[in-house]
């Protein structure tokens, strides 16, 4: 089922490719919190979420930089690209919530590029998506100011109103040390847009 609606979502229409992917690929689940793309290792397989959520971040000594979130339907491009290099992940992926994944073996993806127009499709939509998600996080980090990223960044992943991460995790992510975030959160508190509790951000208006 899950299948079938990947390829009614991104307009799958000849059946051989169809029949491709009911023979080649298969679907796994994952917990929160595994890690289904690592860093320096080569893709055997490209992953596609099906549903749920995947971080997608690099990792520098003790910090992180957030790339993007994967949700439904999408997968890394940055993975796709090594799909047609022959190269290792330059990122690490991690689910966010219980994930469906679709894992499809690279020669597949390097092979249905170039024999089917909806898959060919499908990889040129999910590069400018990509690129145009990468220029609109570049534009925040040049231009806004972090108080301001981490409030949006707070209501982005929060689940519901209510954003389970510590201090150390949100600088991590947002590429900051954990006093910073601390301080930024007490002004946020102060200005009536968030609630401090114990091991929890309650977001108070978006």
């Amino acid at each position: 089922m899950m299948l079938e609606n990947f390829i009614k979502a991104i307009g799958i229409t000849e059946e051989g490719l169809k029949k491709e992917l009911l023979q080649e690929s298969h679907i796994s689940t994952h917990p929160k919190g595994a890690v289904i793309i690592k860093n320096n290792q080569y893709i055997k397989v490209l992953k596609i979420v099906l549903k749920g959520k995947v971080r997608v971040y690099q990792e520098n000594e003790e910090r992180e930089i957030l790339i993007y979130y994967l949700n439904a339907m999408e997968t890394c491009t940055l993975s796709l690209s090594a799909c047609f290099e022959d190269c290792k992940s330059t990122v690490n992926a991690v689910t966010e919530e219980e994930s469906v994944i679709l894992n499809i073996p690279v020669r597949c993806v390097r092979d249905w590029n170039f024999k089917y127009r909806s898959w060919n499709a499908f990889t040129i939509n999910t590069y400018k998506d990509s690129y145009n998600h990468l220029m609109y996080n570049y534009a925040n980090l040049a231009f806004q100011p972090l108080k301001d990223r981490l409030l949006a960044y707070l209501q982005s992943t929060s689940d519901g109103e209510v954003i389970r991460k510590s201090h150390q995790q949100l600088a991590m992510e947002l590429g900051t040390t954990r006093e910073v975030v601390s301080r930024l959160l007490k002004k946020l508190e102060a200005n009536g847009a968030l609630l401090l509790g114990q091991k929890e951000i309650r977001i108070l208006k978006k």
